[in-house]
C-alpha cells in the first residue's frame, strides 16, 4: 500500500468523503466514532483517543474485548480496544498528576482520510501539533495514526517532533483480546525471552522455559519483541499473533483477580476474559526524536482457527456439513409464485409466512426467485440447494422466542443475466398466481432508459413488463402481484410504471386493457425487523443447527402485513386463516399511520432525548426508570389520543410495540435510529403535534420536548457531546441560526421553527410554541434531560 510522505497536520481534511462500508455513527456515551462493515470485517473506532475499540473478521468472534463496566466520556481513557499510549507509558516518571500514559488517549482526534483498498478499509487519524496537556503545557508533537482493518488489522503510528528541541517519547498499542477464558489461554514465542517483571518492587528481570499462562495473579511483563507473539485461545478454538511489528519491546498484561477488583472501570470477573499483549517503545526504548524528526511504529494482527483435531480417529471427527437436500430432504411443490429479491427481508418475511401456510395444507405451492440485480445470492442459494434457516428471536406475548427452521418452499432459482430465456420461461407455467417483490425503495422507478430489446432489462419495472408481455402473448392469466418495497401505494406505484413502460415500448392498448383488468395490484405495508445473517453467532448456532448454513437470516417474530386491495385475496392466500398477523383491506391508511406513529414516532421521540442522557439502545430506553415511563406517555397520552383508529386496537398494537423494542436478543441503537432526525421528526411527531394542538389548544409536552432536543443537538454548542448525522445543508442551517443568535436561544429557536424548508410550514404561526421549545431547550442544556422529564406535567 502506498502511503503519502507529508507529515500530519499537513493539508488536513476535516471532513473526509467516506466511501461505502465506512461511515460516522455515535458511539457510547454519545462518541463520535467510525464504523466499518465490510465483507472481510466490521470495527469501531472512536475519535476519542483514535481508540480501535471493536474488530471483527466475518466468521469470527470479536478479537477485541472492551469492559462492561469502563466509562465512556470526553475526558475518560476507554477500557478495553486499542487505547494508544503517547508520550508516556504508565505513570508520568515526573510529574504524577499527568494522566496515565499520557493525553493522546484522551484527546480528540481527527479523522482526515478513509478509502477502500481492495478487500480493505483503509482509515487515518490526526491529532495536530502544539497540543497542550492536562497542566496545559505545550506539547509540540503531531501524530498520524493509520488503522487498516480487514482480514487482518494493522497499526501504523507516526509521530513528529514539530518543536525546536529533541524530545523522548514513549509508544504503545497497548491491545485488549478477548479470549474465550484466560485461564485456558497461552501466550506462544515469549519462551526463554528476558523479561521485566514490573508486578515486584523493584522490578526484577528473569526468564522463563515455559509458555505464558494466567492463573489469577497479576501479571505485568516487558519482553523484547519477538517476531510474533500467538495468542492460543484454546475455549474459542483460534489462535490470535500479533508481528510484523518494527516495534522494540511487547509487554503482556493481566490485573488478576486482586487487581481486577480494585478498578473501578474493571469488573471482578473480567480478567478471565482478556489478555492484553501491546507493541511498544518504553523506558530504556523510548524514541528520540530530533526536531523535525519523525519515527513510526506498526504491528499487524491475525486470526486462525484451530485446525480440526488430528488426535481423533477418523470415525470420531466432527465434520459440519453444508445446509444440502442430502441431509435435509423436502419435497417438491409446484411453482405457484415468483419473487423478485433474495434479500434477508423477503427470505424472512414472505418465504416464512408462505412456509406457514405449506404446513398447514393452504397453499401447497412453492416460489422460484429471480436475481433482480446482477450481484446476488442466487448462486449461494443453489449451492445449498434453495435451502436457509430463518431464526426468531424476540419477545412475543410476554415470552422469549428463539426458534429456527429450515425454509423448504424455494423451488429454484433464475438469474436474468446469465440466462435471460429462462427468466422469460416463467411467464408458461400455469401454476404460478403471485408476484412477490422488495427490490428497495428506489427499485419502482420508471426507466426511460429500458429498451424493449433489452436483455435483461435493467430496472425492475422493465423486466416485470418483459415478462407480462410474454405471459400476454401466450394468452394466458394475469398475476397477482404484491411488492413489499417500503414505499406509500407501493401496487398502486408499480402499476404505474409497468403501463408507463409499455407505452415507452408502444406494446399496444390491448395489452394495457389486460395489465388492468387481468392482473391485481395490492398495495403492501409490511413490518418485521430482520437484522439478517448473525455473523457473530454463525459458528455458534451452525453447532447447534447440526449443519453450516452460510444463509442464515435472523428475525424477530412479530410481523404484521397489511394488503390493500380486493377481499378476494384471503382466499387465494389465505394468511390469516393460518393464524398470522395479516389483514387485507380497502384502505391501508389508518394501519400506515399507527406503525408510522406508534412504532416509528416512539423511536425518534426516544433517540432525540435518550441519547442526551447517554443511553445507547432501544432496549436499554425501555428499562430505564425515566425514559421506559416517557416511552408509555408518549404513546398512551400523546399520540393515540389524536390517531383515527378504536382505541383498544391501538393499545393492543402499543403493547407489542412496547414488547418489540424490549427484545433482549435485538441491538437497535439509537444512534441508527436518529439518523436524519429533523427529517424524521417532521414526517412522525410534526402531524402529531399539529392534531394535539387543534385538539387541546396546547402542545404534547415530550414530542415537543424531542423537538427542543433536537435543536439543541443540531446547534453546534460545544457543551453538547450527541453528534447529529444528517445532510450538510440541515446541519448548515442549524449551525448558522445557532450562531447568529448569539446567546439569544429564543431567537434561534424562532428562526429554526420559521424555516418552511425543514418543516414545510412556518411554525412559528403556533402561538406558544417557540415559548415551549426554547423552555424546553434550555432546560435540557442547563440541567440535563432526567431533571427536564421529572418536571414535565400533562398539559392536555
Amino acid at each position: 500500500m502506498q502511503r503519502t510522505a507529508s507529515t500530519p497536520g499537513a493539508g488536513r481534511e476535516s471532513a473526509p468523503i467516506l466511501p461505502s462500508g465506512i461511515r460516522m455513527v455515535t458511539g457510547a456515551g454519545s462518541l463520535p466514532a467510525v464504523e466499518v462493515d465490510l465483507p472481510a470485517a466490521s470495527a469501531l473506532v472512536y475519535l476519542h483517543g483514535a481508540h480501535v475499540a471493536q474488530w471483527t473478521p466475518t466468521g469470527q468472534k470479536p478479537v477485541l474485548w472492551m469492559s462492561e463496566h469502563g466509562e465512556f466520556s470526553p475526558t475518560a481513557a476507554l477500557r478495553g480496544g486499542i487505547p494508544v499510549c503517547f508520550p508516556w507509558f504508565g505513570p508520568n516518571l515526573t510529574d504524577a498528576s499527568l494522566p496515565n500514559h499520557g493525553w493522546a488517549r484522551i484527546s480528540p482526534w481527527t479523522l482526515t482520510a478513509a478509502a477502500i483498498v481492495g478487500a480493505d478499509a483503509v482509515l487515518t487519524f490526526e491529532l495536530a501539533g502544539a497540543h497542550r496537556d492536562e497542566a496545559g503545557v505545550a506539547q509540540p508533537v503531531s501524530l498520524r495514526y493509520t488503522v487498516t482493518v480487514g482480514a487482518r488489522l494493522t497499526l501504523e503510528l507516526m509521530a513528529v517532533n514539530e518543536g525546536d528541541a529533541p524530545l523522548s517519547v514513549e509508544t504503545a498499542l497497548h491491545t485488549y483480546f478477548a479470549v474465550g477464558d484466560a485461564r485456558t489461554t497461552q501466550l506462544l514465542g515469549l519462551a526463554d525471552l528476558p523479561y521485566l517483571d514490573r508486578t515486584l518492587t523493584p522490578p526484577v528481570t528473569a526468564s522463563s522455559a515455559l509458555p505464558v499462562a494466567i492463573i489469577g495473579g497479576e501479571l505485568d511483563r516487558v519482553y523484547p519483541m519477538p517476531r510474533v507473539v500467538t495468542i492460543d485461545d484454546v475455549t474459542n478454538e483460534r489462535t490470535i499473533t500479533i508481528g510484523e511489528s518494527d516495534a522494540a519491546q511487547t509487554v503482556v498484561w493481566n490485573p488478576g483477580t486482586v487487581k481486577a477488583a480494585a478498578m473501578g472501570d474493571y469488573g471482578d470477573d473480567e480478567w478471565t476474559e482478556t489478555v492484553c499483549v501491546e507493541a511498544c517503545n518504553v523506558r530504556e526504548q523510548a524514541v528520540i526524536l530530533a526536531a523535525g524528526q519523525s519515527h513510526s511504529m506498526t504491528a499487524t494482527i491475525a486470526v486462525t482457527p484451530h485446525p480440526q483435531s488430528t488426535q481423533l480417529p477418523p470415525e470420531e471427527r466432527i465434520v459440519m456439513e453444508r445446509l444440502t437436500s442430502a441431509i435435509h430432504p423436502a419435497e417438491t411443490l409446484p411453482t405457484r409464485a415468483i419473487q423478485f429479491g433474495e434479500g434477508n427481508f423477503l427470505r424472512a418475511f414472505v418465504d416464512w409466512q408462505l412456509q406457514q401456510l405449506n404446513k398447514q395444507g393452504l397453499f401447497n405451492g412453492g416460489v422460484k426467485i429471480v436475481q433482480p440485480l446482477a450481484g446476488g445470492l442466487v448462486a449461494m442459494l443453489e449451492e445449498q440447494d434453495n435451502l436457509y434457516t430463518v431464526l426468531l428471536e424476540g419477545k412475543q406475548d410476554g415470552k422469549e422466542v428463539q426458534t429456527h427452521e429450515v425454509i423448504t418452499l424455494v423451488n429454484g432459482t433464475v438469474n436474468p443475466y446469465t440466462d435471460y430465456q429462462a427468466y422469460l420461461d416463467l411467464a408458461e407455467d400455469d401454476d404460478i398466481e403471485f408476484i412477490f417483490s422488495n427490490t428497495t425503495e428506489s427499485g419502482i422507478v420508471y426507466s426511460a432508459e429500458d429498451l424493449r430489446t433489452d436483455a435483461p432489462h435493467a430496472s425492475f419495472p422493465g423486466k416485470l413488463t418483459a415478462l407480462l408481455f410474454h405471459r400476454f402473448e401466450l394468452g394466458k392469466k394475469g398475476f397477482t402481484l404484491i411488492p413489499c418495497e417500503l414505499i406509500e401505494h407501493n401496487g398502486d406505484k408499480l402499476k404505474e410504471t409497468v403501463l408507463a413502460t409499455a407505452a415507452n415500448w408502444e406494446l399496444g392498448d390491448a395489452f394495457i386493457q389486460w395489465v388492468n383488468t387481468e392482473n391485481t395490484f395490492y398495495s403492501s405495508l409490511v413490518d418485521r425487523i430482520v437484522p439478517g445473517y448473525p455473523k457473530d453467532r454463525a459458528e455458534e448456532l451452525c453447532a447447534e443447527f447440526g449443519f453450516e448454513d452460510r444463509l442464515i437470516v435472523k428475525a424477530e417474530p412479530f410481523l404484521l402485513w397489511v394488503l390493500e386491495g380486493p377481499q378476494a385475496l384471503t382466499e387465494t392466500l389465505p394468511l390469516a386463516q393460518a393464524g398470522l398477523n395479516v389483514t387485507v383491506t380497502d384502505d391501508m391508511t389508518p394501519y400506515r399511520e399507527r406503525k408510522v406513529f406508534l412504532l416509528n414516532a416512539p423511536h425518534t421521540t426516544m433517540a432525540s432525548l435518550a441519547r442526551l442522557a447517554g443511553v445507547e439502545t432501544v432496549r436499554d430506553v425501555m428499562l430505564d426508570a425515566d425514559f421506559g415511563p416517557l416511552v408509555d406517555k408518549v404513546m398512551y397520552e400523546e399520540i393515540i389520543p389524536v390517531l383515527d383508529l378504536a382505541h383498544d386496537e391501538l393499545a393492543a398494537y402499543a403493547e407489542s410495540v412496547k414488547e418489540r423494542f424490549e427484545n433482549p436478543f435485538m441491538h437497535h441503537e439509537l444512534a441508527s435510529i436518529a439518523l436524519n432526525s429533523a427529517s424524521k421528526f417532521k414526517s412522525r411527531l410534526l402531524p402529531i403535534l399539529l392534531n394535539f394542538h387543534a385538539a387541546n389548544a396546547t402542545f404534547p409536552p415530550r414530542i415537543t420536548l424531542a423537538l427542543s432536543a433536537i435543536l439543541l443537538t443540531y446547534s453546534g454548542d460545544s457543551a453538547v457531546t450527541v453528534t447529529p448525522v444528517d445532510s450538510a445543508d440541515t446541519i448548515a442551517a442549524f449551525h448558522a441560526a445557532y450562531a447568529a443568535a448569539a446567546d439569544d436561544t429564543a431567537a434561534y429557536v424562532g428562526t429554526i421553527l420559521a424555516d418552511t424548508t425543514l418543516w414545510g410550514t412556518d411554525l412559528t404561526a403556533l402561538d406558544g410554541l417557540v415559548d415551549q421549545v426554547t423552555s424546553g431547550l434550555i432546560s435540557l442544556r442547563d440541567r440535563g434531560v432526567r431533571a427536564t422529564l421529572a418536571d414535565l406535567t400533562v398539559l392536555a
